[in-house]
């Protein structure tokens, strides 16, 4: 059955913590009204696992890293692992949308690395320009991913006898769509957020390694650091400073998960000054130290 959402609950990195499994497997479909969330606004956040929503009534604003796009009534899009994204609402229209959320170990089995993974998952998590699909009814092949989608909908409805294995059918379906159609993984042709912020966060990606500051951030995009502060308050509902930590505990925590790196050398690789520094930063925006982290993911591996 479809899961009702008012908000997102979400560490100060902008990781969204929460849990999302249906009787223990790692998927769940949400049911939002965009009116319900405080401000109108599904605030800016990630997660690592994969995110399809289809929106069923009205239309929705959606952000997904420095890029904006307009999803009208039946309309869906693909989000891929890891990307920060949000959705808000368009003047006074009212705007509903369903999601799903996936973990790519329901498709492919709980070993990261396996066959499946490797061939199919893999290619698309690991692929930098593959940050999203806008899916609309006037393409072919989008057509197809947006009628997966109604079905895997109308399937949970009523909850039948047998619906998580085609609830995992229909995703599997969905991920074969994005491989065969090999166009998607060029870089997105749509007008960013803002220019002037695209060009910070592009500046922050390409230098959190670095000691930054806000006087850089600003240079980069050729404004002041007073503009550079009301510019990422307005676009990202967050500061530079934020924004700068978020990018090197996202990257921190990939490494602790696919690596074998020592905390301390990811600690200085991703930016950081020191190890209690990092490890404070960590657990706040995480909710767990970085040795933590890396513990519960193999475990969860293992599992």
């Amino acid at each position: 059955m479809f899961k009702i959402i008012k908000e997102i609950k979400m560490g100060k990195s902008l990781y969204e913590y929460d849990l999302h499994s249906t009787d223990g497997l790692p998927y769940a479909i949400y049911f939002s009204d965009i009116s319900n969330y405080i401000g109108h606004h599904v605030p800016l956040h990630w997660h690592r696992e994969f995110e399809i929503t289809l929106v069923t009534k009205g239309r929705v604003k959606v952000f997904v890293d420095d890029i904006e796009m307009i999803l009208e009534n039946g309309d869906g899009i693909f989000i891929n692992s890891e990307m920060f994204h949000g959705y808000t609402k368009i003047e006074a229209e009212a705007a509903e949308f369903i999601t799903v959320v996936f973990d790519q170990s329901f498709i492919t089995g709980s070993e990261s690395e396996n066959y499946l993974f490797k061939k199919y998952v893999g290619p698309v998590i690991k692929n930098d320009n593959l940050k999203f699909v806008k899916f609309s009814e006037s393409v072919e092949w989008h057509s197809i991913f947006l009628k997966n989608m109604k079905r895997l909908f109308e399937i949970e409805i009523p909850e039948t006898n047998y619906s998580e294995f085609f609830v995992r059918e229909m995703l599997a379906r969905e991920i074969c769509l994005l491989h065969d159609n090999n166009d998607l993984y060029k870089t997105p042709e749509l007008r960013g957020m803002n220019f002037t912020i695209s060009k910070m966060t592009e500046f922050i990606k390409a230098n959190y390694t670095e000691d930054i500051s806000v006087g850089d951030i600003a240079k980069s995009a050729n404004i002041s650091r007073r503009e550079c502060f009301r510019k990422f308050s307005e676009s990202m509902g967050v500061t530079p400073f934020d924004y700068l930590d978020l990018v090197r505990i996202k990257s921190a925590s990939l490494l602790l998960s696919e690596t074998e790196k020592t905390i301390t050398e990811i600690c200085y690789e991703t930016g950081f000054s020191s190890g209690s520094y990092f490890s404070t930063k960590f657990k706040k925006a995480m909710g767990c130290s970085p040795a933590e982290y890396r513990k519960n993911i193999k475990k969860q591996r293992s599992q």
